[in-house]
C-alpha cells in the first residue's frame, strides 16, 4: 500500500472509530432520557388514576347530595317537611304541585294588561317558586312581555288557597 493510500485508510478507520463513539455515546444519552421520560409517564398514569379515583368519590357525594335534596318538592327553596305536613293536615294532598296549580288559575293576581293580543298569564309551572310557607316568586307573561310577582299566600283549615301580591314587576 502506498503512504497515502495508507494514510486515507487510517484517517477513514478514525473517523468511522470517532462516528461510532459519538454514536454510541448518544445511544447512551437517549438511553437515559427514555428511562426518564418512562418514569415520568408512569408518575403521570398515577397521578392521573388518583385523580380520577377522587373525581369518581366527589360525584357520588354529589349524587348522595342530590338525592337527600330530592326529596323536598319540585320548585321549593324553603318548603320545611313541617310545613308540608301541616298543608297537608289542611287538605292538599300534595302541597307544592297544589299551590303551583291554584296559582295558575289565577291569572286576575297579575296586575298587567297583555299586549298585542297577548293574554297575562302564568303559563310555566317551571317558573313558579315557593320561596317559604308564605311567598311564592312567579313569572308570568302574554308572550310578548313578561315579569315577576312576589306573591303572599295562605292555607286555609278548608284548603283553600288565598293569594295576595305584594310587589310586581315587568321584566
Amino acid at each position: 500500500m502506498k503512504p497515502a493510500s495508507r494514510q486515507i485508510f487510517q484517517s477513514g478507520f478514525i473517523l468511522v472509530s470517532v462516528a461510532l463513539v459519538v454514536l454510541l455515546i448518544s445511544n447512551v444519552k437517549n438511553k437515559h432520557k427514555i428511562e426518564r421520560l418512562e418514569k415520568n409517564n408512569s408518575e403521570l398514569v398515577k397521578k392521573l388514576e388518583q385523580t380520577n379515583k377522587e373525581s369518581a368519590e366527589e360525584k357520588r357525594e354529589q349524587k348522595d347530595t342530590i338525592d337527600l335534596s330530592e326529596n323536598k318538592p319540585a320548585n321549593t327553596i324553603e318548603l320545611h317537611s313541617w310545613d308540608i305536613e301541616q298543608m297537608k293536615r289542611k287538605g292538599l294532598k300534595d302541597p307544592a304541585k297544589d299551590i303551583i296549580s291554584d296559582l295558575r288559575q289565577h291569572r286576575e293576581l297579575i296586575p298587567y294588561k297583555g299586549s298585542v293580543g297577548g293574554t297575562m298569564n302564568f303559563y310555566s309551572e317551571s317558573q313558579i317558586w315557593i320561596l317559604t310557607k308564605k311567598w311564592v316568586l312567579a313569572y308570568f307573561e302574554d308572550g310578548h312581555n313578561g315579569g315577576y310577582l312576589l306573591l303572599e299566600y295562605e292555607v286555609t283549615k278548608d284548603g283553600k288557597i288565598k293569594w295576595k301580591t305584594v310587589a310586581s314587576y315587568i321584566a
